[in-house]
């Protein structure tokens, strides 16, 4: 089974730590949905040789006829979507979002705004969907050099509310890490979140009863790469052509770390500074950021294997079966701890063969010989992998019914979802779309249906790390299960 990455970094190779700590490259800090590039990995998913792209230099030269003919254009392509096809709901609500859109570009004042209008008209149109995969498969030139990001206030995730940080910045705006954002432009964090959403790629499965902080979670982990775009962030009316205007919690904040600051774009290169303190150790899972895919058995704890599972590489066979082979030595290490926090997919298939060949270990046997670790970013083919490795320590149905465990935070995809990725460029933007074309019903495929259709850990193995926790270099999640 193949499905499509959901979110790699666009320009030069990233390389992640727990919600993308370690990214290094130029502009490049994207994921779960996220420059994001999105990598069509299969046999038949890659229907056309569009890729991921930058947005073209002329954009702010296409009148409005012709953004008009694009959302016509995109309007077309997405009734294509087999979610779409029988929905006529759906097709209601993708038709009055497009004709909003045409709208908003009718009323902009100047070319400029015309095009932010159009971005973030695009976006809400493909966000409609609700697959978690569709939407627009290029990125602007230019970035807000700083990341922000949400953390727990509390290490506790029965109930817990969020803070929005700055977690990484460029060299001129190194005075705001660690700053607490009370405020973007006039808006509360909250409000900015709510503004946000209608052009957020989600699953639509996150709106029934019950499952409405899990829908949050889907928004604040999307909200990482919005938060850097100028065009989307000016096009929802969140920055200004002055730039992204954060206000701070001064209480709550570092020194020296102003109450109200005004980020500007940029199209240069720079280096990432990250809030972390320099003199902190270096947690096991950072100790190798340039590999996606990586083992380890810890100095201090010899019973146990590591590996580090951050991307679902079509390569990724050969170290798959140096873990099998060490898991069956003689003496073998009596624990897995497989870490896919930060793994957006990929190609499933050598992983399904790693979990069918992990199924016939001692590990496996043994409950809670085997831990994975899961978040908000493990998706698409990472969730396919994570089933497979449920059901090869005997889970059936239910996913704690083995014996895996599932630490860290909830997945934000549910088993059944739509996958495999076709691309289409709009007529006169060039922009490039990527659309869902296939139902993945996995929870048939594995045999493992959590109760909402959701993946997640027991309430006693949810765990993310607070602010102060990132700041010293923690990483509690895996320190929990050591």
């Amino acid at each position: 089974m193949l499905l499509c990455k959901w979110h790699l970094i666009l320009s030069l190779a990233p390389y992640f730590w727990y919600y993308f700590e370690m990214m290094r490259s130029k502009y490049s800090l994207y994921p779960l949905a996220a420059g994001i590039a999105i990598i069509v990995f299969g046999l038949s998913s890659c229907v056309s040789p569009l890729s991921w792209s930058s947005y073209s230099e002329n954009l702010s030269s296409l009148g409005a006829a012709a953004w008009k003919s694009d959302l016509s254009t995109l309007e077309s392509e997405l009734l294509g979507h087999p979610k779409l096809k029988s929905d006529t709901a759906l097709q209601a609500q993708l038709s009055t979002a497009v004709s909003q859109a045409m709208s908003d570009i009718d009323g902009a004042p100047d070319s400029e705004y015309r095009r932010d209008a159009a971005i973030a008209g695009i976006s809400k149109a493909c966000a409609i969907v609700g697959d978690g995969h569709t939407r627009i498969n290029a990125s602007p030139t230019a970035r807000y050099p700083v990341a922000l990001r949400f953390f727990p206030v509390s290490q506790s995730m029965a109930s817990t509310e969020y803070e929005l940080r700055v977690f990484a910045a460029s060299d001129e705006n190194a005075s705001l890490l660690g700053g607490k954002i009370t405020r973007i432009g006039s808006k509360t964090v909250e409000e900015v979140l709510d503004i946000l959403a209608p052009a957020l790629s989600i699953e639509s499965a996150l709106g029934k009863p019950g499952l409405e902080e899990l829908k949050n979670a889907a928004i604040r982990a999307e909200s990482l790469n919005a938060f850097m775009n100028p065009i989307l962030m000016r096009g929802l009316g969140l920055a200004d052509k002055q730039g992204l205007h954060l206000s701070f919690d001064t209480e709550a904040s570092p020194t020296g770390c102003p109450a109200v600051y005004t980020v500007l774009e940029s199209s240069d290169a720079f280096t990432w500074n990250y809030a972390i303190d320099p003199k902190a150790l270096t947690a096991l899972s950072r100790q190798k950021p340039s590999e996606n895919i990586w083992y380890t058995i810890p100095e201090a704890h010899p019973e146990t294997l590591y590996l580090s599972f951050q991307s679902c590489e079509s390569d990724a066979g050969p170290i798959f079966d140096e873990v099998i082979q060490l898991l069956k030595s003689s003496p073998a290490p009596n624990r897995l701890i497989i870490d896919m926090r930060t793994n957006s997919g990929g190609n499933s298939m050598p992983g399904t063969r790693f979990a069918q060949q992990l199924a016939d270990t001692e590990v496996a046997k043994r409950k809670g010989g085997v831990v994975i670790l899961v978040g908000p970013y493990t998706f698409s083919s990472a969730l396919m992998n994570a089933a497979d490795i449920l059901k090869a320590c005997g889970a059936r149905g239910d996913p704690g019914s083995g014996n895996a465990v599932l630490a860290g935070e909830p997945l934000i995809e549910p088993m059944d979802h739509y996958g495999e990725v076709v691309r289409f460029s709009l007529p006169n933007s060039g922009l490039v779309i990527g659309r869902s074309s296939r139902l993945w019903e996995y929870s048939k495929t594995s045999g493992i249906t959590p109760d909402n259709g959701f993946l997640s850990p027991t309430p006693d193995n949810l765990r993310a790390p607070t602010f102060e926790e990132y700041r010293r270099g923690q990483d509690p999640v895996l320190e929990m299960v050591l």
